[in-house]
């Protein structure tokens, strides 16, 4: 984006115009600024931290405008007290002179287990101290192999590696005695494919569907559908919790409970044989006592270990428990043991054990559902909206009755998804699974002999416990209906990936992943989940090659070079929104193999035209009526050119000069050969101007500038000869958004999203449908058709960057300086979005008032500062708080464009009359 007002311009402004603030603010005293929300690697008292220079930020908070640190101080102590009294043995970084609030440490090294409590004090822009903060903490987790005492024990070998079937899930335990006062205790555990944990017949945590999902280990890929040379690296994440109050001086027991989860998948092999291996776990407990001494349980040969009521456990198929098979108090001390055998030291898995820094899969909420009897044994619960999680249980029956539960999607379709409960008999009992989750928005429930009530179900909704970061809302209730069905689809989708569906396939397709990457940066606290995502990625790349497979976890999948570009398209997306060069550095040889292995695979034009042998590629995927007619070749090498694109800028952010010249001539040579291939000098169209041809050009930066508006113009005539409606698919739908926007024409794109029939957004109208289809009619394959599918929410990020206009600077990423540009549009009456940067909470409300005027009103965060685009409204006559915005100490004029101005933080109310 050219300014015509330039950042080093805004910094000489707020340079004159601190002298205007000493003079109206106290020269003495403590500065009224506060120093909030210290995050350690973006993590709020963190218990696992594997960085050995961890992040440490902060916000500033203050009531007043152009508030701004210009020095910080950084404590960091092993001892609480020592830092209270304002020492820091660690790290006492001095007073740096810095408006920086996102630093790595830089103190004493640090160690496996080590707890460390910080605060920060900063000095505002007349260098007048704030308080400190109040104290926050982070504690390391075991940064050495050797660290781990514990071996990975198991119940049982795979006899039978090639066969679909599943044993019962095990349950392990060791007693132990502790005879002292306990000062600190902490399990570090993880259970492949999902564990559930007990300390003296109590559940440690809150978390389910544990650890998360990531390329755990070597297998034996057999039948596949789509070619993969498993070249991947691996990792197993593994979880840690401070237990210090669960344990009693005297007889403790530890329990686990394994589940199959993804590592021992055998339900959908579709796609192929994807399993690992049968069930196994690690655990190690440190337990640290008051006269200093310490003590470790690990788990070994010594736990005992049994099969129970789990009769099966499934991601897809789901349980069946036998509450006969029940074995009492297992879980708790003096229980007898004498039937359970030794546990087996088994094969660890090759991936290397590390933190899961993301949050955990929880219950999130519960949900109520709509109860009818069918017939004396037949049962329905039916829910407003898709639910992914599963149900509590609650009947009574006799001994060896069952309750078969069928979990039924919004399509009509239940994709396999069962579970069954048999009844001990007696009193009431309670049941819900432990290691499977469905998709629905039915239950239908059998049960002979059995009194189902409307109390009988709980519906539990299930997701991972992420922060939601954006909010958005306007007067077109369809937007409003929009949003809704994305954070719904969103929410179903979290499971520790993002998935492409709930139910039928389950994958982390890293297509769908980075379409939507924008408005999942808008929408959620994504610092630590699209890290896990590139980690995935790159574990499940090809290192010989560079090829990225489409799904991440690899899990089979079809795809295209738009797919695998997510290892470019997500770090530089992510560095835009959070100024965190880390993922770059991280993953820059992999994203310039990815680059270099989309040369190898052109022809001798220059254009992409295949993947891995036998791949497919799937171009614009999900077009209306899911007829393709685009050439995948153009949107192949379309997405070469635009990961070349990103892949010169990253060069340029890393200083790798070399790279970049290197990366420069590709895309001179990409274009050359992009505009020979497709573009029609005749139509100035490329190819035929549909499905999104024109709009991969413009979008990209493909199209010539002395052919620019020509071909703009096509697009415009060929918007107008479908009546405005969407004939794009999942990757250049959000594009035509951003194409016509950029190029002042949001009131069509603002048309093309208001459409109410088909091809459009229109079945989200009502409140009939409220998650987002795979395809735009809603209409599938023989396998299913997706109504819970999260790609087409790319539209979401929209919303907030033009309607609501909050964007970051491309040429300063990070939000710490930022863009409010609002587009106003015919239809709207008000729109208002905030989203929580790393800075503090950004807000943009417009609306046009009962008088004509426009009234614009925004927060800045403390530390920051933006770019205001007025829209163009009435006589431009431009208020702020009743006066006239020239005569506001922490506003600037563009000269030469008056809507335009440079704002400091705080919040301002801006009136443009009539």
């Amino acid at each position: 984006m050219k300014q015509s007002f330039s950042y080093y311009k805004m910094n000489k402004f707020i340079g004159s115009l601190f002298l205007l603030i000493i003079l109206s603010s106290f020269a003495y005293g403590r500065s009224d600024i506060r120093v909030v929300n210290l995050h350690c690697d973006n993590m709020k008292t963190p218990i696992l931290v594997e960085s050995r220079n961890p992040q440490l930020r902060w916000q500033l908070s203050s009531d007043q405008r152009g508030k701004k640190q210009s020095a910080y101080r950084i404590l960091v102590s092993d001892n609480i007290k020592q830092l209270n009294k304002g020492k820091g043995n660690y790290w006492d970084s001095g007073k740096m002179k810095s408006s920086e609030s996102i630093i790595n440490y830089r103190g004493k090294a640090l160690l496996s287990g080590n707890q460390l409590f910080w605060k920060v004090m900063i000095w505002d822009e007349n260098d007048i101290p704030s308080n400190w903060s109040d104290i926050s903490n982070w504690t390391m987790g075991l940064l050495q192999v050797s660290d781990w005492q514990a071996k990975w024990i198991g119940q049982i070998e795979d006899l039978y590696p090639d066969s679909a079937c599943t044993s019962p899930a095990p349950y392990f335990r060791k007693e132990f005695v502790i005879k002292k006062a306990v000062r600190k205790a902490r399990v570090y555990v993880s259970g492949l494919g999902f564990y559930e944990m007990y300390i003296n017949g109590s559940k440690v945590g809150d978390q389910v569907l544990a650890p998360a999902v990531t390329n755990y280990d070597k297998r034996s890929l057999k039948k596949l559908l789509y070619h993969y040379d498993d070249q991947s690296t691996q990792r197993v994440l593994y979880n840690a919790f401070d237990v210090t109050s669960s344990l009693q001086k005297s007889n403790n027991v530890i329990g686990v409970i394994l589940g199959n989860g993804w590592y021992n998948q055998r339900d959908r092999i579709v796609e192929g044989y994807m399993w690992y291996d049968v069930p196994k776990m690690i655990l190690q407990l440190e337990i640290e006592y008051k006269d200093g001494t310490k003590e470790t349980i690990v788990s070994d040969q010594s736990w005992k270990t049994t099969t129970g009521p789990i009769l099966h456990d499934a991601i897809f198929t789901g349980e069946v428990y036998d509450a006969r098979l029940e074995l009492g108090s297992w879980n708790q001390t003096h229980y007898n043991e004498s039937t359970w055998r030794s546990a087996l030291l088994v094969r660890p898995p090759t991936g290397a054990l590390k933190a899961q820094t993301i949050p955990f899969n929880k219950v999130m909420q519960t949900m109520n559902a709509h109860f009818e009897k069918m017939n004396d044994s037949t049962y329905t619960f039916t829910l407003p909206e898709t639910v992914s999680g599963w149900c509590e249980l609650s009947v009574k029956g006799e001994r060896g009755d069952s309750v078969k539960l069928r979990f039924i999607s919004d399509e009509g379709l239940d994709y396999g998804q069962k579970d069954v409960y048999v009844l001990k008999g007696g009193n009431i009992e309670k049941w819900e699974p432990q290691f499977t989750w469905h998709a629905f928005k039915k239950i239908e429930i059998i049960a002979k002999g059995i009194e189902i009530s409307k109390q009988s179900v709980i519906v539990k909704s299930i997701y991972t416990d992420i922060e939601n970061t954006g909010s958005f809302e306007c007067s077109n209730e369809l937007f409003n209906n929009i949003c809704q069905a994305y954070n719904r689809t969103m929410h179903a989708n979290f499971k520790g990936i993002i998935s492409s569906d709930p139910h039928r396939e389950r994958l982390a397709y890293t297509g769908d992943g980075q379409v939507i990457t924008e408005s999942l940066l808008y929408s959620y606290d994504m610092t630590g989940f699209l890290k896990k995502f590139v980690s995935d990625i790159s574990d499940a790349s090809n290192k010989k090659t560079g090829y990225v497979p489409h799904t991440a976890p690899f899990g089979g999948g079809g795809g295209g070079p738009a797919w695998g570009s997510a290892y470019v398209i997500i770090p530089w997306a992510y560095f835009c929104h959070y100024g965190d060069t880390a993922l770059l550095h991280e993953h820059y040889n992999g994203m310039k193999h990815w680059v270099e292995y989309l040369e190898t695979r052109t022809d001798d034009k220059g254009i992409v035209v295949r993947e891995e042998p036998n791949g497919w590629c799937l171009g614009e995927w999900s077009t209306p009526h899911n007829i393709l007619e685009i050439p995948t070749s153009l949107v192949n090498t379309a997405y070469f050119y635009h990961v070349a694109c990103i892949m010169t800028e990253i060069a340029r952010t890393l200083n790798e000069t070399g790279d970049e010249n290197l990366f420069r001539e590709q895309v001179r040579k990409i274009k050359e050969n992009f505009n020979v291939e497709f573009y029609n000098e005749d139509t100035h169209h490329y190819w035929e101007g549909k499905q999104g041809s024109d709009v991969f050009a413009l979008a990209f930066g493909l199209v010539p500038q002395d052919k620019y508006e020509r071909v703009f113009s096509a697009l415009l005539e060929h918007l107008e000869d479908i009546n405005f409606h969407f004939d794009t698919g999942i990757l250049a739908t959000p594009l035509v958004l951003k194409v016509l926007t950029e190029n002042g024409r949001a009131d069509l794109a603002y048309k093309l999203m208001n459409q109410r029939d088909f091809p459009g957004y229109g079945y989200l109208a009502d409140k009939k449908n409220n998650t987002l289809w795979e395809t735009w009619n809603g209409d599938g394959n023989d396998e299913g058709c997706g109504h819970c599918h999260p790609m087409f929410g790319s539209v979401v990020a929209w919303f907030y960057s033009s309607l609501a206009g909050i964007k970051p600077d491309p040429l300063n990423p990070g939000m710490k300086y930022f863009y409010i540009a609002p587009k106003l549009v015919s239809d709207l009456k008000y729109c208002k979005a905030s989203y929580e940067s790393l800075y503090g909470r950004i807000c943009s409300e417009w609306k046009i008032n009962e008088n004509g005027n426009l009234s614009l009103k925004i927060e800045i965060p403390a530390n920051t500062s933006a770019t205001v685009v007025i829209p163009d409204w009435g006589s431009n006559t431009i208020l702020e708080s009743g006066i006239p915005v020239s005569r506001v100490g922490t506003i600037i004029k563009d000269e030469v464009h008056p809507n335009r101005m440079e704002v400091l933080s705080g919040s301002y109310n801006f009136v443009v009359l009539k």
